[in-house]
């Protein structure tokens, strides 16, 4: 009991990240299910990595001008930029026909990387914003970063209300979608695009490993249950909400990293699909 009153007395500690962490739980585990049904997990790891360079780009500017690096509200500007950018780029490689996509996604992934490292390496004061960029340190996030993460989800989920159907058919039967007059380089940018924008926040509250996890884990674990694309939608997002949930207040008990604790989560969630679909 004294453990939970310890917790409910701190509530104004773990409130805002805790709403940052279902809010981008649930979109990422939405999202997940066109990145791996759409054979596209590699293009999440591009663009996670091209938020990092955007963030450390930032940082990097505000070294350069001798400026502290409290400016959040810049950085993740400049992470969005780098992201949706890509997102667009890559977007228009997958409706192309002279290179394949793979291709593409390497070179930016291999070359992101690369710049992420040499970045990193001249980053002198704010080597501890990298740090929880990248593994993840969903303990503090600002009132300011969830207001982002929700006007990002409203923008999302309003796109893919209006346009499910377009989305969902483009996406799984372009030949189809084509033949009947459905621009499909228009909406795979489109479907690119609320991908580049929900990477950058979500990394910004969660951590791009999280972030790359709930992109694969939780909608890879729902298409193994469930039976049809619908299904697999909103079991996607029920497991990313509750790995977040449950990663974070089992990291806050047990005092251990919070990213990875939700990572670890959602894995465990795969299990259940995957002896059922070997049975």
């Amino acid at each position: 009991m004294s453990a939970l009153a310890e917790f409910w007395a701190a509530h104004e500690i773990w409130r805002d990240p805790l709403i940052a962490s279902i809010i981008a739980g649930g979109l990422l585990g939405f999202l997940g299910v066109y990145v791996v049904l759409r054979r596209t997990v590699f293009v999440s790891a591009a663009l996670t990595q091209l938020s990092t360079l955007g963030l450390i780009a930032s940082l990097l500017v505000e070294e350069q001008l001798g400026v502290e690096a409290e400016h959040a509200s810049v950085q993740l500007a400049v992470s969005i930029v780098f992201s949706v950018a890509g997102a667009l780029i890559l977007g228009a490689l997958h409706s192309g026909r002279r290179l394949p996509a793979e291709a593409g996604v390497g070179m930016c992934y291999v070359l992101a990387g690369a710049f992420v490292v040499l970045g990193a390496n001249r980053l002198i004061h704010a080597a501890h914003d990298l740090n929880s960029m990248v593994f993840g340190n969903a303990v503090a996030v600002p009132l300011s970063d969830v207001i982002v993460l929700l006007a990002v989800t409203g923008i999302c989920v309003t796109v893919h209300l209006l346009f499910r159907k377009e989305l969902v058919f483009v996406s799984f039967d372009r030949e189809t979608a084509e033949a009947v007059g459905l621009q499909a380089p228009l909406w795979n940018g489109l479907l690119f695009f609320t991908i580049g924008l929900a990477i950058p926040v979500a990394a910004r509250a969660l951590g791009a490993l999280p972030v790359f996890a709930f992109l694969t884990i939780p909608a890879a674990a729902a298409l193994l249950m469930a039976r049809g694309l619908q299904g697999a939608f909103a079991l996607a997002t029920v497991i990313g909400l509750a790995s977040a949930t449950g990663g974070y207040l089992v990291s806050w008990f047990w005092q251990i990293p919070t990213g990875a604790t939700m990572v670890a989560l959602a894995g465990l969630f795969a299990l259940p699909g995957a002896l059922l679909r070997r049975r």
